[in-house]
């Protein structure tokens, strides 16, 4: 630590020194000589009044253009026109950029990562300002309103986005790996009565349905260019069927009994075997409209008002069927025979004439019904004095989604038994009799209240579950500028901000048992899409199998008698979190040196409200407060070694603060539908992450449009949270059902490095062509656990690489994205076990032609390859999931008046 704040401030001062005596070397004659960076910029004023560029390499230029005269280590992606961005998905589109990467565990990125850090780890800022965060509610990589779900931003309101990897003090804190501003656009910076639309179709092969998506954006001003108004509305809808094979994580056959016939290695109880096996088919419709306007207003010379709201409304219901088997969750004395290879149970038969009951499968179809909003509401005053530049700004943003409702519906596998395999690429399973009519469950007794969870869970149908989430924000912020003379110190930033962040869930669920005998016969069966699972290697019954008809589950369970719903006190929370900042940062030039030196100071308080239980039955409601104060300098120094070189260096400390979810105390479970009991708990005594961070790159603009360049990175980590799994015996509230749950909490660790290497190549070879290549590596060294092994920090992939070829001549433009990042850790699992996703390429492809000045028509490819998304425990041998989304195909009309 003290090494670390000496290296600190050390830059700090070199950065001051080396501008200063750059200062007292340079003369001051009358008509002092031109910079390298200005000689620069009259370089691309000629070069752009001889050349008019538009299109994706005008937007590739202009993001140039903010690297090139940014000071600190930014990339761009600019609009290629006003209401066209160069991808349907903003995080699609960043993912282009060097060390930045995206999950598609659902087929489209939703959120990033940056430089090999954890998505909850970079903060994206709307015009430099929070923009709250909502989730459906069925992805695991929902993080508690720390980050933003790009799926809901449409890109045609996008103007630029700017990704800052290392910080400034004027930019809010909150990111150890960058920070995205996404800058919206201003009705006074474009012509009167300027109109853009688009019209488009998309299409996806897996799900085998297409949709209409539609945008427009209409702008006006007075004839003075004083008052103008911008408005842009969007409408997005596509379907989604995903198929899946799934592992319930591991156990080990320690219990088994009954001397199974064993084949390969003996020592069976040692060896670890599937906690269940799935076959899941999921549905959803994502369904985004959006509104977004800006009232700009400059009454004179001195004064400008900018008011920008943002409204989006997102659906993305979804109907979950999954049929399992379940040997290493109630199954284990009911094996009759077994193979064990590499320490692991690979292949076995569960039979049901071992005289210890009927095997267990279950058949699920869950329906989930969310929907999510963002909300967001700036009002911004800019005062131009003679010498001073003061700004104002009040604003709240707002969010909510979840589970509302959640409807869950089990059948039972009634007689036979099965058997399954896998080895790491192939799975199998098979039923004696796994027809539509060996489904189902058995009548409660007569007399039995609504809801008795007393009764056993062959009586339960299943139930209806509620949990919502809200995120919301209240800010004032005031900075103000000054140009100065003070030797190479040109000018002086400083500001305070003031916010009150609340995020929490509320949650409640019944129980619904049968009153008479069930069948799956009787829910309208069908079966799984032929075709659906193709590419995953499954086999036997986990790709043909009878399901149900979404509208006679929800129907069944809402006619039958309704248990009382009590609160899911287990995860329930409610995190406030006040922060107070103050900055000043100093800005300098002097000959070729340029850059800033800040700090910011940050004052933060949370405090955490959730429930405890302390007697195995009654919960209470407790509150914890946390308030930490952290001044956080940052030093941006670059030298322009001539007109086309760039050196620059940066130094910083940073925070970035914990998940909300992981600041409450409460726990969370989960696996009541699916059997798959695990829980997540929190940790009201978390500290933030703290991290020092070094940047270094090396930029070389040799052409227009073009550019080599290398960069390092270092992210020194004094604190992060790590999560460990414990077994617990927990009762679920909403069912009264005690089961062992695989439980994960967050805890602090210290002593983690994150260093990595980025090489960029971009370039306009001419006759039209044209390619951006970049490839990051980065490694990461992590403290050692009492057991020896080494904790991992979640979503660093070793090596991402991106490749880009485009042309683009007369009317004619097209571009293929080729991307593939290594192996990454995600989670942990059962056992202690470290859960990674694989490699994963995606090859995209798009388009388009220029009909006529005012309409153009562009056709796109994503996921052409029909990537795997696959997940690995430990090893790769050892599957947890693999999925498909499919290729999806649309073409979009663009016009413009």
């Amino acid at each position: 630590m003290t090494i670390s704040k000496t290296l600190l401030c050390a830059s700090i001062l070199c950065g001051l020194a080396t501008a200063v005596h750059a200062q007292d070397a340079t003369p001051a004659p009358a008509d002092p000589p031109k910079t390298a960076q200005q000689k620069a910029a009259d370089k691309r004023v000629e070069e752009l009044q001889a050349v008019t560029v538009t299109g994706y390499r005008g937007s590739l230029e202009k993001a140039i253009d903010v690297k090139r005269n940014a000071n600190a280590v930014v990339d761009a992606i600019s609009a290629t026109d006003i209401g066209k961005f160069p991808d349907t998905n903003a995080a699609e589109s960043l993912s282009h950029l060097p060390g930045i990467t995206v999950d598609r565990q659902f087929g489209e990125g939703e959120k990033i990562s940056v430089n090999g850090t954890d998505a909850a780890l970079n903060r994206v800022l709307l015009n430099g300002q929070t923009i709250a965060s909502g989730d459906w509610g069925g992805n695991p990589t929902d993080t508690s309103g720390r980050t933003f779900n790009y799926s809901l931003l449409s890109p045609e309101i996008i103007g630029l986005m700017e990704v800052y990897k290392s910080p400034e003090a004027r930019i809010d804190e909150g990111s150890i790996g960058g920070t995205v501003i996404i800058h919206t656009r201003k009705p006074l910076d474009l012509p009167a009565n300027t109109l853009r639309g688009s019209l488009g179709y998309n299409y996806n092969d897996r799900s085998a349905e297409g949709n209409p998506r539609a945008s427009a954006l209409w702008s006006w001003k007075n004839a003075d260019s004083t008052f103008g108004i911008l408005t842009s509305v969007t409408h997005d809808k596509q379907n989604l069927s995903r198929a899946g094979i799934e592992f319930f994580g591991y156990t080990t056959g320690a219990n088994i009994t009954g001397n199974p016939n064993v084949t390969g290695d003996q020592n069976y109880a040692n060896a670890k075997i599937p906690v269940g096996i799935n076959s899941a088919y999921f549905q959803q419709t994502r369904e985004r409209n959006g509104l977004q306007s800006t009232l700009q207003w400059r009454p004179d010379e001195h004064n400008e008002f900018n008011l920008t709201g943002l409204y989006v409304k997102g659906k993305y219901d979804n109907f979950s069927e999954s049929r399992y088997v379940c040997p290493g969750c109630g199954d284990l004395n009911k094996l009759t025979d077994i193979n064990v290879a590499n320490g692991y149970i690979t292949s076995g038969t569960v039979s049901s004439t071992t005289g210890n009951g009927q095997p267990y499968a279950e058949l699920d179809a869950n329906y989930r019904k969310t929907e999510v909003s963002t909300k967001s509401i700036n009002l911004r005053h800019d005062f131009n004095g003679d010498a001073w530049v003061f700004t104002s700004q009040v604003g709240y943003t707002s969010a909510g989604g979840g589970k509302d409702p959640e409807y869950l519906m089990k059948y039972l596998l009634q007689n036979g038994g099965y058997n399954f395999g896998y080895d790491g690429r192939n799975t199998s399973v098979g039923y004696q009799n796994g027809s539509a009519a060996n489904w189902g469950l058995v009548g409660s007794p007569a007399g039995s209240p609504p809801g008795d969870t007393s009764l056993p869970g062959q009586n339960q149908a299943g139930g209806i579950y509620y949990e919502t989430t809200t995120d919301r924000e209240r800010y004032a912020q005031f900075d103000a500028s000054r140009d100065l003379e003070w030797g190479p110190i040109n000018q002086i930033q400083m500001g305070v901000k003031y916010t009150n962040h609340f995020n929490g869930t509320q949650s409640r669920g019944n129980r619904i048992n049968t009153t008479d005998p069930i069948s799956l016969t009787d829910f309208d069966p069908g079966s799984t899409p032929g075709g659906l699972f193709d590419g995953l290697h499954a086999s036997g019954d986990l790709t043909d199998w009878p399901t149900a008809s979404r509208s006679s589950v929800v129907d069944y369970l809402k006619s039958q008698p309704q248990g009382p719903f009590n609160p899911n006190y287990p995860a329930m929370f409610g995190v406030s979190e006040v922060t107070k900042d103050a900055y000043v940062q100093m800005n300098y030039q002097s000959g070729s040196w340029r850059g800033n030196v800040g700090v910011r100071y940050v004052d933060t308080k949370d405090t955490s409200n959730y429930y405890v239980n302390s007697d195995g039955g009654t919960y209470s409601r407790v509150s914890s407060s946390t308030h930490y104060y952290k001044p956080l300098p940052s030093v941006n120094v670059a030298y322009d070694l001539d007109e086309d070189k760039v050196l620059r260096l940066s130094v910083a400390k940073v925070i970035a603060r914990p998940r909300y979810g992981d600041l409450a105390g409460a726990t969370s479970l989960n696996g009541a539908a699916t059997g798959n009991f695990t829980a997540s708990a929190g940790n009201p005594d978390l500290k933030p992450y703290q991290s020092t961070n070094f940047d270094l790159s090396a930029e070389w603009y040799f052409a227009p449009a073009s550019l080599l360049s290398v960069e390092g990175f270092v992210r020194k980590i004094d604190s992060y949270i790590v999560t460990t799994t414990s077994e617990r015996s927990l009762t679920d509230p909403t069912t009264g059902q005690t089961n062992v749950y695989s439980v994960t909490s967050p805890i602090n660790a210290s002593n983690a490095k994150v260093s990595g290497l980025s090489l960029i190549y971009q370039q306009d070879l001419g006759h039209g062509f044209g390619i951006q290549t970049n490839y990051t590596y980065s490694k990461a060294t992590t403290q050692t656990q009492t057991n020896g092994d080494k904790l991992n920090l979640p979503y660093l992939s070793k090596n991402t690489i991106n490749i880009i070829p485009y042309y683009e001549h007369g009317p004619w433009s097209a571009r293929i994205n080729y991307s593939r990042r290594s192996p990454y850790f995600t989670q942990v699992g059962r056992l202690n076990s470290n859960v990674f996703s694989d490699a994963y390429k995606e090859l995209d492809l798009s388009a388009s032609y220029q009909i006529t000045p005012w309409a153009g028509i562009t056709l796109s490819a994503t996921n052409l390859l029909d990537s795997t998304y696959y997940q690995y425990a430990d090893i790769k041998y050892a599957p947890i999931g693999e999925y498909k989304s499919g290729r999806t195909y649309s073409m979009t009309l663009n016009f413009k008046l």
